[in-house]
C-alpha cells in the first residue's frame, strides 16, 4: 500500500508540472514567413573589386572570369550561405544605352544544393562564394567592358539578380595606351 502511495503522490506532481506548461504558440503561415524573411538572402551582390577577368594558368591569357558573390538578409548582414541554383551571363557592354546588356555572350549554370557544392564554392574566411568561370576565348569578341549578370534562384523559387560591369585591358601590365613614354 506504501507503494501505490509513492507511485500516486509521482504521477500528481507530474500531472502538476505539465499543467504549468504554456502550450506552444501557433503561428499562421503570413507569421512564419515574416520571421524567414528576416534570416533568408534578400538579395545578392557581385563583389565588384574582386570579380575580374582573370587567367587560371597563371600565364598572360586570360581564361575566365573569377566570380565573387555574397548574399545579404532583410536587416543588411551579409555572408550568408545559400542553396539553390546560380546563373551566371556574360553580356556584350552597349555604351551610352539604358540597357548596357548587349548580346549574351556566354552563361554558366550552378548548382548549390549539396555539401560538396557547398564546399566546393564557399569561401569560409571571406563570408563569399567565388566561382572560376571558364572561357573559350575564341568565343569572346574582344572589347575592354562586358556586363555580368548573377540570378540567384531559390529552392522557394524566388529569384534575386545583380550585374556589374567588368572593365578588362588586354594590353600586357606596364603598357601605354597611347604608344608614347
Amino acid at each position: 500500500m506504501r507503494h501505490f502511495r509513492f507511485v500516486w503522490l509521482g504521477l500528481m506532481l507530474l500531472a502538476g508540472f505539465n499543467g504549468c506548461a504554456a502550450p506552444p504558440r501557433a503561428l499562421d503561415d503570413a507569421a512564419q514567413r515574416e520571421m524567414l524573411a528576416l534570416l533568408m538572402p534578400s538579395r545578392v551582390e557581385i563583389v565588384e573589386p574582386f570579380t575580374r577577368v582573370k587567367s587560371f594558368d597563371d600565364d598572360a591569357t586570360p581564361d575566365g572570369i573569377e566570380l565573387l558573390i555574397q548574399a545579404v538578409n532583410a536587416l543588411d548582414n551579409p555572408g550568408l550561405m545559400i542553396a539553390g541554383r546560380v546563373r551566371v551571363e556574360l553580356y556584350e557592354y552597349v555604351p551610352a544605352s539604358a540597357d548596357q546588356k548587349g548580346r549574351r555572350l556566354e552563361h554558366w549554370d550552378i548548382e548549390l544544393t549539396t555539401a560538396h557544392e557547398q564546399r566546393t564554392y564557399w569561401n569560409a574566411l571571406t563570408q563569399m562564394y567565388e566561382f572560376q568561370l571558364g572561357i573559350d576565348p575564341a568565343k569572346i569578341p574582344p572589347a575592354d567592358k562586358y556586363v555580368l549578370a548573377v540570378t540567384y534562384t531559390s529552392p522557394l523559387g524566388d529569384h534575386l539578380t545583380d550585374e556589374c560591369i567588368i572593365s578588362y585591358s588586354r594590353l600586357p601590365a606596364g603598357a601605354n595606351r597611347s604608344g608614347t613614354r
